[in-house]
């Protein structure tokens, strides 16, 4: 993974610029609530990254949202989650991770107990599960296990920006392989087994390999 180093790089500042514009679009009042900032962010990285390509890496990208009254998060606790697949010649790998998101409104979370519940219910399914806090100053991430261990606002515990925790994800440090999805139509499966009201799939492999989004590698 070292030869791709500025590959991964590169994804993860393609998916900060669309979580930056995301943000900006709720700065400007825009987007109002947190399931909508949730699938325009997710459209935007799906944007960014479909079809992207460099440092020998391209790029696939699809998202899946709302599929009805039925997927609401409150039996897992899970908005959404995220799967990436890596198709290298000596790295090949599937994980992803469970999300919730919160908005924060006049510099706090609300709902707390309900937030650590969701917590609690996501990680009884992963222990890769986070939290998404959307703020008119960017995206930060918490670990659930955090969430779930402090009696303070979540906005007090360790966070990582959201092209840093990506960037981490496609590095590899974070990620369940329980959470795995090697074609957008397992993924589907995947959102149903979860009940998560969004997902997002992403994918890696060389440039010099043709990918269809059907996951299947044409020489």
């Amino acid at each position: 993974m070292l030869a791709y180093y500025h590959a991964i790089r590169e994804a993860a500042r393609q998916i900060g610029a669309a979580t930056d514009s995301t943000v900006r679009a709720l700065r400007e009042g825009r987007i109002e609530h947190e399931p909508a900032m949730t699938d325009r962010m997710l459209g935007a990285i799906e944007e960014r990254l479909r079809d992207f390509q460099g440092h020998g890496i391209r790029w696939a990208a699809k998202t899946l949202t709302d599929r009805g009254r039925n997927s609401q998060e409150s039996r897992y606790g899970a908005d959404f989650l995220v799967v990436l697949n890596i198709e290298l010649p000596d790295f090949s790998l599937s994980k992803g991770f469970l999300a919730q998101s919160k908005l924060i409104r006049h510099g706090r979370v609300h709902g707390i107990q309900g937030l650590r519940r969701q917590c609690e219910q996501m990680l009884n399914l992963s222990p890769d599960s986070f939290v998404f806090l959307y703020s008119g100053k960017g995206v930060r991430v918490v670990p659930a296990i955090s969430v779930v261990a402090t009696t303070e606002n979540p906005i007090e515990l360790y966070s990582r920006s959201s092209q840093t925790f990506f960037e981490q994800h496609l590095e590899c440090f974070v990620g369940d392989r329980a959470i795995s999805s090697p074609t957008p139509t397992v993924l589907e499966k995947l959102q149903r087994r979860y009940e998560a009201r969004s997902a997002l799939w992403l994918e890696g492999r060389p440039v010099n390999l043709l990918e269809p989004l059907t996951g299947e590698i044409v020489e």
